[in-house]
């Protein structure tokens, strides 16, 4: 996902060095300022995934072995 975020970060900063490149050409002006935007929603989408991940992988879970003793000699009950 780290590489994700970068990929977008990268195609946002191509798309604004093109858009300095095209100051004097509206028409090709709005698709890249769209496609400069996209980029930058791509990366806040990929950024929250990643987080989401990272919190699922910081939670504490312990699991207890629930399996009964085989031999009990003594009649109590060890539930």
């Amino acid at each position: 996902m780290q590489e994700d975020l970068a990929a977008e970060q990268k195609a946002r900063a191509t798309y604004e060095k093109l858009i300095d490149l095209c100051r004097d050409n509206p028409d090709v002006l709005d698709p890249l300022r769209y496609l400069r935007q996209r980029e930058v929603v791509h990366f806040q989408r990929f950024g929250e995934a990643l987080r989401g991940v990272q919190d699922k992988l910081a939670e504490k879970k312990f699991y207890m072995n629930d399996m009964k003793p085989y031999n009990n000699s003594c009649g109590c009950n060890n539930d």
